[in-house]
């Protein structure tokens, strides 16, 4: 994430990590099962084609932002990514 722009802070918190740029972008959480990152946008504000990411509008959850997807592998690693900067 610290590679999609200039300036992007790291802000560790107690249950997750934040990636800042003025405002939160992104989040992410370390589980069990993977790496959770939910993107700081509001619903009906990201572009994802693929609908890899979760509406979590409506749910309690630790973080920032209405979508969410666990990582468990590299093969949406790009393409996650660049819904991430959508937010940026």
């Amino acid at each position: 994430m610290l590679n999609l722009a200039d300036d992007i802070e790291i802000d560790p918190k107690k249950l997750y990590i934040a990636f800042k740029k003025n405002k939160n972008i992104a989040d992410i959480v370390i589980l069990k099962k993977g790496t959770k990152i939910l993107i700081n946008l509001k619903k009906g504000q990201l572009d994802d084609p693929k609908s890899l990411m979760k509406d979590i509008s409506k749910i309690g959850y630790w973080g920032n932002g209405d979508y969410e997807t666990i990582v468990s592998n590299t093969n949406n690693l790009e393409y996650i990514m660049s819904l991430v900067k959508q937010a940026i």
